[in-house]
């Protein structure tokens, strides 16, 4: 029962039994390693006093590492389509996973009105911006000059302490305080208390690589599925890599949720969306071109159509309600059944 190489196809072959043992063992290295990467970055915002975005797209970064390996690989493995899928995919999955399903399960989520804009906001543009750029509007160069300025605005935004936000605010007069403190507007949901061990700090480094390397061995043992499971492309890289390798950001949302951290929730939502897009599609396309990608436009009309059923039902409230999440994870539902039935 040796294991082979890869096919003809670009798909990894081998024993089916070794198959699902190896996708056991990486699914449970994920989880275990989701598990600490949330203590860790949870103790870590509420002792240093992060914003819940920053936290969320710390929390994003380090879970969305499984997501753009995968793409990457296969790209490298010669099966861009697929890993244009993987990014497209995981982003549908992280609307309905992160913030449908918490919402559901917790019977609501809270979240502040200006961070949710601004996070929108940027989502938004940066989701734009890959639509362009896959469409062929404007070229690949262009288009990454106008999104790495507003995605870096964005980061300082999040990441200025607020002791030092009034400094700040003098270097770009006329900006209210109020609207300068959008990042901390987050009172509500945000534990005050700073006791504890640094320890799930400390061992950050180590979920991160369980997480990559778990995720790893899940989506080798995929593809070498692929073939006795006769799997698509498309059904392979939209669906199943992209809900596995999305495992570690739904832990991240469902511990956000149970917290009562729903703006951390969004943020990470929102950001691992934007992070997908920046390192598995615009900067790739800057090295490689967007052929593998040209097949995937009708994917963002989903996308950029569920993304704003996301924003725009907390807007009233500032609270996705469980109807509005059951909304987003049923037109997620469809998405998926389409692609099963290869429409």
């Amino acid at each position: 029962m040796c294991r082979e190489g890869w096919s003809a196809g670009g798909t990894a072959v081998g024993s089916p039994i070794l198959t699902v043992a190896g996708f056991i063992a990486g699914l449970a290295i994920t989880l275990l390693a989701s598990e600490l990467l949330t203590r860790g970055l949870t103790r870590l915002g509420t002792k240093t006093g992060f914003s819940e975005g920053l936290l969320g797209l710390l929390g994003a970064l380090a879970a969305d590492s499984p997501e753009l390996s995968t793409a990457v690989f296969a790209i490298v493995a010669g099966a861009g389509n697929v890993g244009v899928g993987v990014v497209l995919g995981s982003n549908l999955f992280n609307l309905a996973a992160l913030l449908g399903l918490p919402a559901i399960v917790a019977g609501g989520v809270r979240i502040r009105r200006g961070p949710l804009v601004l996070d929108a906001a940027v989502g938004l543009f940066v989701t734009a911006a890959a639509a362009v750029t896959v469409a062929g509007l404007l070229p690949p160069a262009a288009v990454a000059l106008i999104v790495v300025p507003v995605a870096t605005a964005y980061v300082l935004v999040l990441a200025v302490p607020r002791r030092h936000l009034r400094r700040f605010r003098a270097l770009i007069p006329g900006v209210p305080q109020n609207l300068a403190e959008i990042a901390y507007e987050v009172t509500h949901d945000r534990p005050a208390a700073t006791h504890g061990s640094w320890t799930p700090v400390l061992l950050l480094p180590v979920a991160l690589l369980g997480v990559i390397g778990g995720a790893f061995v899940m989506v080798h043992e995929a593809l070498a599925a692929q073939a006795w499971l006769h799997l698509s492309a498309a059904v392979l890289g939209t669906l199943v890599l992209a809900g596995l390798t999305s495992l570690p950001n739904l832990w991240v949302a469902l511990h956000f949720a149970r917290t009562d951290r729903g703006t951390a929730l969004f943020s990470s939502a929102m950001n691992s969306n934007t992070i997908n897009l920046l390192g598995g599609l615009i900067v790739p396309a800057l090295f490689i071109g967007i052929g593998a990608a040209q097949g995937s436009l009708a994917y963002f009309t989903w996308l950029i159509e569920l993304t704003l059923l996301a924003v725009l039902a907390p807007l009233p409230h500032s609270r996705l309600s469980r109807v509005a999440g059951g909304f987003i994870v049923g037109i997620y539902v469809i998405f998926v059944g389409l692609r099963v039935a290869g429409i």
